[in-house]
């Protein structure tokens, strides 16, 4: 009798794990039979603690309930989607941590990006009104014919033949990159690479690090407003130097020191949409590292659920059968 009550109870609860999806059988509370096995034969009792979880796992084998059970799938669902992987296994507090680390990540890097855009436009905006190439030839002139360098240079006589003459148009200042032309810049970059330093004692350095670069490149923009080099083509510094006239005095400490307001300005402003760019370069390592950590998180989960269900099949207790169902 109480075999035939047993298998009625059997049958029940084998009718619920075939109809139940897989995401229902395999995880949620569980729910547990104890019987005698005293009056059932080994071959018996085999057959009833393994049948009903291979039916549970074999109810529902479509695509997407493959994260519920392999663990591999779990990982490359949550390494493209973060959090999908616990989601699908019934992980809603991580797979919430995740999604949102990933939203809020995507957006940062979408608001900085174009933070550093807009920024980066204003600044060459900036530096069109306030950097003329024109200014910094004329002034490149001037200080190798104070400090008697490069003489006999046909590249400074050429240049100055060019430049003496013109002014600088520092309320648009792509117009005076129409003034100097390519050969005014190729004069320009001749003479720079053989043009030293001269310190306020006289001292003579190096010859100067950069060459003026090709007008709208991204270095053109860089080193204008990043080296002393190229302070006298700030409107400021310009203005100083032409209010001077006879007496000013062309050695400089090439420090701090002799920077500008003009520079200043734009060395805070470049420095400002680097920053953005920065922020959203770092903001990106953050998303893959959230990608990488849902992913190895998705999978031990799964692997450890599987083994937590061959595990409980195998607990017997001495004299009694475990028939566990998950819901």
């Amino acid at each position: 009798m109480r075999i035939a009550a047993f298998f009625g109870v059997f049958i029940f609860f084998q009718w619920i794990a075939f109809a139940q999806p897989t995401r229902h059988a395999l995880s949620g509370p569980n729910f547990v039979i104890e019987i005698d096995s005293t009056a059932l034969s080994s071959t018996q009792a085999k057959s009833l603690v393994f049948l009903p979880i291979k039916a549970a796992r074999a109810g529902n084998s479509t695509l997407l309930s493959l994260p519920e059970t392999k663990p591999v799938v779990a990982m490359f669902s949550s390494a493209l989607i973060p959090g999908s992987g616990q989601a699908a296994n019934g992980k809603w507090g991580r797979a919430a941590a995740y999604f949102l680390v990933e939203a809020a990540g995507v957006w940062y890097y979408f608001d900085q990006n174009n933070k550093a855009k807009e920024n980066e436009r204003a600044y060459e905006t900036y530096a069109n009104e306030n950097w003329s190439p024109l200014a910094y030839a004329k002034w490149l002139v001037a200080y190798s014919r104070a400090n008697d360098l490069n003489g006999g240079l046909a590249a400074l006589d050429d240049l100055e033949a060019q430049v003496s003459t013109l002014s600088p148009d520092f309320e648009h200042t792509p117009n005076d990159w129409i003034q100097l032309g390519t050969t005014g810049l190729s004069l320009v970059r001749s003479v720079e690479v053989q043009t030293p330093f001269i310190l306020e004692t006289g001292t003579r350095k190096s010859e100067f690090s950069h060459v003026l670069q090709d007008y709208g490149s991204q270095q053109y923009y860089e080193l204008m407003s990043k080296y002393y080099q190229f302070q006298p083509g700030w409107e400021d510094f310009y203005t100083d130097w032409q209010a001077d006239g006879a007496t000013h005095v062309y050695m400089y400490p090439w420090n701090n020191s002799m920077i500008t307001a003009n520079f200043i300005e734009g060395r805070d402003r470049a420095e400002e949409f680097n920053d953005n760019y920065r922020r959203a370069g770092n903001i990106i390592t953050l998303i893959m590292v959230n990608h990488v950590v849902s992913a190895f998180d998705a999978y031990f989960t799964v692997k450890l659920k599987n083994s937590r269900i061959e595990t409980s099949t195998a607990q017997l207790h001495e004299g009694a059968l475990s028939v566990i169902w998950h819901f």
